[in-house]
């Protein structure tokens, strides 16, 4: 018998050459951040703007205010006088009920009747309305600073940042001049709502670095290898070997940074970029960072913020550049009810990657739609569903996906926070793969937990520990499936 010696082959793969599910960036990463940033904004107007009720004393009343109970006869001054005081200790329905009896009485002021009505429109969420009763009042009598007052508030709460600003600016400026003083807590009031504006005009971001620790970083299966092929005596000479899952340490990071240039009325300009990532010691080759930038038309009121422009986006892993894309991004908020609203997103992408791995090059459609409720204000749920269709040089690359995703988000106690999150994702792909034999099919499930702790900031830097674990089955388990732990420990500042 011949001694031919025996070629022992080893099949190594990279994951980055084949594997998919590397084609994009963490779309929830971008997306979370973006939510952060516009809640925590939100929580900062909250703060600044207190509205201060202003408190007039009068005798012979037929209504109760502060706890005492005042009659009121059945003309048209001492109706008048109740109704204006149940607008200004905000007694709604007490406003309702004055403004039915003082609209039948002769000689009433339509002036008041005005005030009322803008005012119960207010309290209803119809700012149109309110807006309109009041400019009808300052039409007959344009120094009304009472009516301003009203009106520019219902500008702020309706996103009319510009006619809001320009108009307590205005009072302010009077207020100077004029020997009748407006009351400490008016002047106070007004100007909450200018730092408010200011707030709401200035460039707004945040930043936020720390430890990671991912104990499979290249996303392995971390099987032991395989032979294929035996030879005659039994030995292998056709073995399949994969990559072993990296463990490693290192730097997250994250920032954004956020502008609307305010047009006039709900229509505005807005600028905003973010970039996220993660830099490994000892691992470069798995470092990865990608960062975003957004331009377009933003229409903001009262229920709705929708927003439609360009999008591009720079991906690079291992300190070298994997792809970028151009494309066309939406938005819109809607406010549905107190406690209810909803989140739509829709993306559209052309992805362009490096000559070494332009066999992904194609488009990318994705709708993203989540339904928020409060339960309380420091409590809110949150559930939704996102649809993602990739095509690609290779048919066999392309995919469809399909996704549900719930959570929770609320104050342990004052200063700690929690949010516990969870993803499951189903990705069919396209054609029958020969290498493979198969047409591949995954299942992904991610799991989150996140505790914020701004009651232990440090210099203004709040400290966030985070917890994720990804789990993905596939019908190609041997070169696809995988399980991942995330351990992050950031500090992070929101200005």
């Amino acid at each position: 018998m011949l001694n031919i010696p025996i070629i022992r082959f080893t099949i190594l793969i990279s994951c980055l050459f084949i594997y998919p599910s590397l084609v994009l960036a963490d779309e929830d990463a971008g997306r979370r951040l973006w939510h952060n940033v516009q809640r925590n904004l939100q929580d900062q107007e909250k703060e600044l703007v207190t509205d201060e009720t202003v408190n007039e004393n009068t005798d012979h009343l037929s209504i109760v205010l502060n706890g005492q109970t005042f009659s009121v006869e059945n003309n048209v001054n001492e109706v008048g006088q109740a109704l204006y005081l149940s607008i200004n200790h905000q007694q709604v329905k007490d406003v309702e009920r004055f403004l039915l009896m003082y609209q039948k009485l002769p000689r009433h002021d339509m002036q008041l009747v005005h005030f009322a009505q803008a005012n119960l429109a207010r309290s209803q969420g119809n700012l149109v309305a309110a807006e309109q009763h009041y400019q009808a009042i300052l039409h007959q009598q344009p120094d009304f600073t009472r009516a301003k007052l009203e009106l520019a508030r219902v500008y702020y709460e309706n996103q009319k940042n510009k006619e809001a600003g320009l108009l307590f600016n205005e009072i302010s400026a009077a207020n100077h001049d004029n020997e009748n003083k407006l009351p400490p807590a008016v002047i106070k009031n007004i100007t909450s709502y200018q730092d408010a504006i200011e707030l709401r005009n200035a460039w707004r971001g945040s930043f936020a670095v720390g430890y990671i620790f991912n104990d499979n970083t290249n996303m392995s299966p971390n099987k032991p290898p395989v032979c294929k092929e035996y030879a005659e005596n039994g030995s292998c000479i056709v073995e399949r070997k994969l990559p072993l899952a990296k463990k490693a340490n290192g730097i997250s990071y994250d920032a954004t940074l956020r502008k609307i240039y305010q047009l006039s009325g709900h229509h505005g300009i807005s600028l905003r970029s973010m970039t996220y990532g993660e830099s490994y010691r000892n691992h470069s080759d798995e470092n990865e960072n990608t960062t975003s930038a957004y331009l377009g038309y933003n229409y903001k009121a009262q229920k709705n913020d929708f927003l439609i422009g360009p999008i591009i986006e720079f991906n690079h892993v291992g300190n070298h550049s994997r792809y970028r894309t151009t494309g066309m991004k939406t938005e819109w908020m809607n406010i549905l009810s107190k406690n209810l609203a909803l989140n739509l997103e829709g993306e559209y992408k052309q992805f362009r990657y490096h000559k070494l791995y332009n066999h992904n090059d194609g488009n990318m459609t994705s709708v993203y739609a989540t339904l928020s409720y409060y339960l309380t204000d420091q409590t809110i749920t949150f559930t939704g569903g996102d649809w993602v269709n990739k095509t690609s040089v290779e048919k066999t690359d392309d995919y469809q996906q399909k996704g549900i995703r719930a959570g929770i988000s609320t104050q342990l106690y004052p200063g700690i926070n929690a949010v516990v999150f969870t993803a499951l994702r189903q990705r069919q792909f396209g054609d029958y793969s020969v290498p493979l034999s198969a047409r591949r099919k995954d299942n992904e499930q991610l799991y989150s937990a996140i505790l914020s702790m701004p009651k232990f900031d440090v210099f203004g830097l709040t400290p966030v520990i985070t917890y994720r674990y990804r789990k993905n089955n596939s019908n190609v388990d041997w070169l696809y499936s995988y399980n991942k732990n995330e351990v992050l420990i950031k500090f992070e500042k929101y200005f």
